[in-house]
């Protein structure tokens, strides 16, 4: 069996434009560049493209405060072809968001992978970025390393998609992380999705129970009709709320995790929801520990979360 050393080769590229990360901003860059004559290649470390377009989030901001369209481009493009494929709702009014646009998070990485191929993008996935070689004050050429192989590449300019800053940072740009004066970070969250939702019996819980809904909290955003009346005529909405419930449930012990709301957005797929729930506390996502465990933790979240969901919120009895 041969060793490491016969298995890693390195491979050499050059390319007018190198864009790391396949996410939203690194697909929009490394698409539009191409469509525009230049040589591109997109480097992107997991087997998909579009990031957390694949997640089950929504686009927001498309509208402004006066429902005006403020966003179009490469990023309208692409929720026209979801459009195409039943796969969005287009853009819809939030009292709580100002706008949602729900995206389905399977169509969209195939509509990644086709915007790609047309625009003739050179792709390499699963490839990680391991180092950045700098010359004269730029950046001269990354190394990135995949199975059985590393590859040196140089390029004209390079576009850090990242999402993290990886490629500033390994090029020795300066960073930070966290509040100013405490380090902490947001807590991060891991998305599932839950289907079988009967979302009429859902909405007539909400209309029964309106103090699940979270006037009460504050929040600077939050405008009139955020109701029940709006979940149920409006095929695309984010829910926030159940409050009440989720403290009663930490007070009895049976919601150790660590929020006080519940977060859901319906899907454009019937009957189901994309649970944005999961919290992580003191958590560093920049650290290869912290996200070891904490995609441990998360996940073993998800069915205390299904159990919760299935017995203490109405229309979800059924949920898998």
């Amino acid at each position: 069996m041969q060793g490491r050393k016969e298995r890693q080769n390195m491979e050499h590229m050059k390319k007018e434009i190198v864009v790391v990360g396949g996410g939203p901003g690194g697909l929009a860059a490394a698409v539009t560049a191409a469509r525009q004559g230049a040589k591109v290649l997109l480097v992107e470390r997991n087997g998909y493209l579009g990031g957390q377009l694949g997640s089950g989030l929504p686009f927001l901001a498309f509208l402004d405060r006066k429902q005006r369209q403020v966003i179009g481009g490469f990023a309208q493009e692409f929720v026209d072809r979801l459009q195409e494929v039943d796969g969005s709702y287009g853009h819809a009014y939030c009292p709580f968001h100002l706008s949602s646009t729900l995206i389905h998070p399977f169509y969209s990485r195939i509509i990644a992978f086709q915007m790609v191929k047309e625009a003739e993008v050179d792709l390499l996935l699963h490839c990680e970025l391991t180092e950045a070689k700098v010359k004269d004050g730029r950046i001269a050429s990354i190394v990135v390393t995949g199975k059985g192989m590393q590859i040196e590449i140089e390029a004209d300019t390079f576009i850090d998609a990242t999402g993290d800053g990886d490629l500033g940072y390994m090029a020795g740009a300066e960073c930070a992380k966290g509040q100013d004066d405490t380090h902490v970070m947001q807590p991060p969250t891991l998305m599932f999705n839950l289907a079988g939702i009967d979302f009429d019996r859902f909405c007539d819980f909400i209309a029964e129970h309106p103090e699940e809904l979270p006037y009460g909290l504050k929040m600077q955003n939050l405008r009139e009709g955020y109701n029940a009346e709006f979940f149920r005529n409006n095929p695309s909405f984010i829910f926030f709320g159940m409050q009440h419930l989720i403290k009663r449930l930490r007070e009895e012990g049976k919601c150790p995790i660590a929020r006080d709301t519940i977060i859901f957005i319906r899907q454009p797929i019937p009957g189901e929801v994309a649970v944005n729930t999961i919290r992580l506390l003191n958590f560093d996502g920049s650290n290869v520990h912290d996200l070891s465990n904490g995609e441990m933790e998360a996940h073993l979240q998800i069915p205390v979360l299904l159990k919760l969901f299935r017995e203490h919120v109405p229309g979800f009895e059924n949920c898998y």
